[in-house]
């Protein structure tokens, strides 16, 4: 049989419930793969072995007495800083934060929890989320499992690290310009930024930030459709509703295709991609065509619409440390307060264009979308930056920035490997952008890459990597 730590969420949660293996058993294996393993990425910061058992432990007892057992039953689960976990300090990666102990959850949390899943633990990111490398004065650097030299990405790089090498099989995350889809990219797993009100942020501290999204990270593609039919719903804390239906991912991925258009925009887009990257995913053409799609090399030719979403991250950035600093008095790091200073020499002109692109880039959409039913682009321009350098200068960020500016749903899934070079055998993720409520929809897209291509599957990191 399959080792444990490599099974889904599903299958460990349908094995749990039919008595296969305990929860206490399964729980195990993951705790002694983070002790063994954790410590060559820093992707898990916050850990309760003695309150996971506790909890593994009361799930068998709940199974031996008959008792309704949820959909992710014994599962255990990795919970971003950022986000509030009874039990845990949410710290946001900042050190005045150490000791930010809480009793409640965040809604996506509590959803997880009443439906079975055990958190496990916390993973790291950068203070407040903003940053392009996951590192913090508090917890340090989370390195990539496929070159520890390299970032996993940001923000969500613990989990997307974690989920690498095993740790967990379950993770959140949250997507501004990429946060989730980045590390999804380049540690070879999958992330989706849902459509905007699919998730609730509750409690938010800024509740009408439309950038920030929350969202799944899983090894598997079908783990986070299991993710969405908990996290997603309304919640009344939450200003915005979901384009999408409730029961939207209550069923299995097909990867069945048939009828759908998909622009290819792989090679072909306005983006800055290097060469090896675009050769990495053209495979990905011929399986999405296998799966029943008609498929078109085209481009929407949205890149302008990029170039605005810099001037929203400045803003946003600004919310977050009044909040951060009138809530918690604290001293913020230069990442977030370099973004503070653009968006105090921003001038209304420059709000005003940036806003008069999110527009102009709707109506293109629009258009193009009465042609097409998905877009697929490179997650990521390039492969990932050596952690040392926080990032590459010329580094064309543009694939990841549409979607957040236009509120699009966007997975990206694994779509190949680097050749051999510099970067070769690292990560490439593949993106696949759909309309607003087209959540199920990139999700079968990315379900065909999955089986068509195991990337994920066939390319595990090696566990006795070390740094150059």
């Amino acid at each position: 049989m399959q080792e444990i730590t490599r099974l889904s969420a599903g299958q460990l949660a349908d094995g749990m419930r039919r008595g296969t293996f305990r929860c206490v058993e399964v729980m195990r294996a993951f705790l002694d793969r983070i002790e063994t393993h954790n410590a060559r990425v820093n992707a898990i910061v916050q850990l309760d072995p003695q309150g996971a058992m506790a909890s593994a432990e009361k799930a068998d007892r709940d199974r031996e007495a008959g008792l309704p057992l949820g959909p992710l039953f014994g599962v255990p689960y990795a919970v971003k800083d950022g986000f509030d976990a009874a039990g845990f300090a949410t710290t946001y990666g900042a050190a005045a934060l150490r000791n930010n102990r809480v009793d409640t959850d965040h809604c996506h949390v509590a959803r997880m929890k009443s439906a079975g899943a055990i958190v496990i633990g916390k993973t790291n990111m950068p203070e407040f989320a903003f940053g392009e490398d996951t590192d913090n004065a508090l917890w340090g650097r989370t390195r990539n499992p496929y070159c520890l030299d390299r970032s996993p990405g940001s923000s969500s790089g613990g989990a997307g690290a974690a989920l690498a090498l095993d740790l967990v099989p379950l993770a959140d995350g949250s997507d501004l310009g990429g946060s989730l889809r980045i590390p999804a990219a380049w540690c070879n797993t999958v992330g989706i930024r849902p459509s905007v009100g699919v998730i609730p942020a509750a409690p938010c501290k800024a509740p009408y930030d439309r950038l920030h999204v929350i969202g799944p990270m899983a090894r598997r593609v079908d783990d986070i459709r299991l993710a969405l039919s908990v996290m997603a719903g309304t919640d009344p804390r939450s200003p915005f509703v979901s384009p999408v239906a409730r029961d939207a991912f209550d069923t299995p991925l097909t990867g069945d295709l048939s009828g759908l258009r998909i622009a290819f925009s792989v090679g072909k887009s306005a983006f800055d991609i290097d060469p090896a990257v675009t050769a990495a995913l053209a495979p990905c053409a011929e399986v999405l065509e296998q799966a029943g799609a008609t498929v078109e090399g085209a481009d929407p030719n949205v890149a302008f619409v990029a170039r605005s979403q810099s001037v929203f991250r400045a803003v946003c950035a600004a919310d977050h440390a009044g909040w951060a600093a009138d809530e918690y008095g604290l001293r913020l790091g230069h990442t977030i307060l370099d973004l503070v200073g653009q968006s105090r020499r921003l001038s209304g002109l420059q709000i005003e264009r940036a806003k008069a692109a999110q527009t102009k880039g709707w109506a293109r959409l629009q258009a193009f979308f009465e042609n097409f039913d998905l877009i697929v682009w490179p997650t990521t321009s390039g492969p990932p930056f050596f952690a040392k350098d926080a990032v590459e200068d010329g580094y064309d960020w543009g694939t990841l920035l549409v979607s957040p500016a236009l509120d699009l749903p966007s997975v990206s899934v694994p779509g190949g490997m680097m050749p051999s070079g510099p970067s070769g055998g690292l990560p490439v993720g593949l993106q696949i952008i759909g309309p607003p409520g087209a959540d199920r929809m990139v999700l079968e897209a990315a379900e065909a890459i999955e089986r068509g291509l195991a990337v994920w599957e066939k390319n595990p990191p090696r566990t006795d990597l070390e740094l150059v």
